[in-house]
């Protein structure tokens, strides 16, 4: 299969017969010791590819455009991850990478009342967020996904998602009456949302507020770690 390259200038990704690929693009290729003349597809994170060959100018990657732009369908329903922010920003990367690879549509952020707020401010999560959409960029290459998730620019609160903009909305629970067998995805929904909390699991204040809007469902006996637990729940929903 040939390599996934990103491309960030859109316009000339559609309308020039060659682009010039970033300075981090160019230095991963070279990285990896790729020659000129390699197959690959460039993507622009908006479902579109095209395929072409490399080529150096120095060091930098040019790819030279063998066929035209194709559209990639994306697949439905949308599915947007609500995630309550880890403690630790390494977790937070682990499932943004996840997410890239199940093919979330959007992410929102959440601070919940167990997450660390000091390791949270706006201004954390500005200085961090080029670092994550880099991270979903590498993690979309791997995947061989055109599509990049929308990372959302701001941290929210339960009451600021927009929940009546989904379909349907589900969230993990540690109730053992709601078993994952038990949830049904409307075939007709087109944006479903999906609740996934932090260490220690949502507080008694939230689970009642979640209760308000969507459908609680149980992954597992067990207690999943974040990660494990964003893992399952957004493979489960894909595959219903």
């Amino acid at each position: 299969m040939p390599l996934f390259v990103y491309c960030e200038d859109r316009s000339s990704f559609v309308a020039q017969n060659e682009v010039a690929l970033s300075k981090k693009e160019s230095h991963h290729l070279f990285v990896l010791r790729e020659h000129e003349g390699t197959c690959v597809v460039v993507f622009d994170g908006l479902g579109h590819t095209r395929q072409g060959i490399l080529k150096w100018k120095s060091c930098n990657a040019y790819v030279q455009f063998t066929k035209s732009v194709e559209h990639c369908k994306i697949p439905l329903p949308y599915i947007s991850l609500v995630q309550v922010l880890p403690n630790e920003p390494a977790t937070f990367e682990g499932v943004l990478k996840k997410a890239c690879e199940l093919g979330v549509h959007t992410i929102y952020p959440v601070l919940g009342e167990r997450t660390e707020g000091k390791r949270w401010t706006q201004h954390v999560w500005n200085c961090k967020r080029t670092r994550f959409q880099h991270l979903m960029v590498d993690a979309c290459k791997q995947a061989k996904n055109p599509i990049l998730p929308i990372l959302s620019s701001a941290i929210h609160a339960f009451h600021d998602i927009p929940w009546e903009s989904f379909n349907q909305r589900f969230y993990g629970s540690l109730l053992p009456s709601t078993p994952i067998k038990k949830v049904t995805v409307d075939a007709t929904a087109k944006s479903i949302a999906c609740v996934v909390g932090p260490e220690g699991g949502f507080s008694p204040e939230e689970n009642q507020l979640l209760a308000m809007y969507a459908q609680p469902m149980r992954l597992s006996p067990y207690v999943l770690r974040v990660e494990t637990a964003t893992v399952s729940a957004l493979a489960c929903l894909r595959n219903l």
